[in-house]
């Protein structure tokens, strides 16, 4: 099942990869012709053709994901680009700006002119508004920038919104009621309690390395955390899921819960939930989500039993959130995510498979088994090293190709 389910989100990931990322003009058909030619001599060998059959199905519904995504983008385009209308919305994250007054934000569109709507819009220099309040005014709408739309595309935002210029005025409605919007009241309060009693810039980077509230970062430390190559602490990622919903529960728990099937059912839907609350606390962020949604596929397997695994997780998350939105796959964040989590597994079996082979070679061709090689005196610190230091160098292959 596992390889299956890989060669299906390979096959689907990639394809809405070129689509989204290639422009879709004479150049996109031939490397399609070519992609899908090359799937097919993959099934000639009998080894390869239930691996190819997946990877055509992938991209069969790759192809199905990119046109609902490219048909809900161009019906919003065209039922509001390049009008002025009245919306009604909820701030979903608001970011400052030189002035005081105005912040760049993404905002859910609620309504237009009174009638119910569901899209996602970016504005820049909006009056000052909190995210997790719902606000009202006057906006024209206007296709996303050439330079910044697989960007925008990636993040869900359809169109680019300006504040009317005669009627710059916003209303604030009050607070939203929405999940993502009381979880950001919880971020903000978890991250005020750390940082109430803390150095402002200590207590800035534990929200930030904690709740995931980088607003208590200063500019300095920021560009010192970037230079230094450590920026990448200063999120929360899978690592965080991982400690949440499984080291502290495990701390926590007495050990006749593991004894129960059905306690350990009922703690594999307790750390559903905790994962489903860490992402709105975070903000949805790609490496969040992609542990979230591994911890249910555990969850499911603890119900259905069976024994889930990391590349069968990898790609229910990659299936997950890329059906939506297949502009996703070009999210930086999610590109790093996926190839950091395949270069650590990658780095894992190739350690393991080194040293099974080196065992197998030396029982082989052993004449004194008594006399034990180097290899076999090694102590296991010595083997967690090395183990270690394959993945991050596999890890680090991986994500290059990204950074660059």
């Amino acid at each position: 099942m596992r390889r299956p389910l890989c060669a299906f989100c390979a096959g689907m990931m990639g394809l809405s990869f070129l689509w989204t990322f290639l422009p879709q003009t004479e150049l996109f058909m031939p490397f399609a012709a070519f992609f899908v030619a090359f799937l097919l001599l993959l099934c000639i060998p009998d080894g390869s053709r239930k691996l190819a059959v997946c990877l055509l199905l992938g991209a069969l519904a790759g192809l199905c994901a990119v046109h609902t995504t490219s048909a809900r983008l161009e019906r919003t385009r065209a039922n509001y680009a390049g009008r002025t209308v009245l919306l009604t919305a909820e701030v979903e994250r608001a970011d400052s700006t030189y002035f005081s007054d105005t912040v760049d934000a993404t905002l859910w569109v609620e309504g237009v002119n009174g009638r119910r709507a569901g899209f996602r819009i970016a504005c820049a220099e909006l009056p000052a508004c909190a995210a997790g309040q719902r606000v009202q005014g006057w906006f024209t709408l206007q296709h996303p920038d050439m330079k910044e739309r697989t960007a925008q595309y990636a993040d869900g935002i359809a169109l680019q919104a300006e504040p009317l210029a005669e009627k710059p005025q916003l209303t604030v409605l009050g607070e939203s009621g929405s999940f993502r919007a009381r979880t950001h009241r919880l971020q903000q309060k978890l991250s005020e309690s750390l940082r109430r009693e803390m150095h402002r810039d200590t207590g800035g980077v534990l929200a930030a390395m904690t709740v995931g509230d980088r607003s208590g970062l200063s500019a300095q430390l920021r560009s010192a955390y970037r230079g230094a190559g450590l920026a990448h602490v200063l999120v929360v990622s899978g690592m965080h899921v991982s400690i949440l919903c499984g080291d502290i529960l495990s701390t926590l728990l007495p050990y006749e819960w593991e004894q129960s099937y059905r306690r350990r059912r009922c703690r594999a839907v307790f750390r559903s939930l905790l994962a489903f609350l860490l992402m709105g606390v975070t903000g949805f962020t790609p490496s969040v989500c992609r542990a979230a949604v591994a911890v249910w596929v555990g969850a499911l397997g603890v119900w259905l039993y069976g024994p889930p695994d990391t590349l069968t997780s990898l790609a229910v998350a990659g299936i997950v959130m890329t059906a939506g939105n297949s502009y996703a796959v070009c999210d930086i964040g999610f590109e790093l995510s996926f190839a950091a989590v395949v270069g650590t597994v990658a780095g894992g079996v190739c350690i393991r498979r080194a040293r099974d082979a080196w065992y197998r070679q030396f029982w082989r061709n052993a004449k004194n088994p008594v006399k034990r090689p180097w290899y076999f005196k090694l102590p296991e610190r010595l083997w967690g090293l090395a183990e270690s230091i394959c993945i991050s160098f596999c890890a680090s292959v991986a994500t290059f190709p990204v950074l660059v």
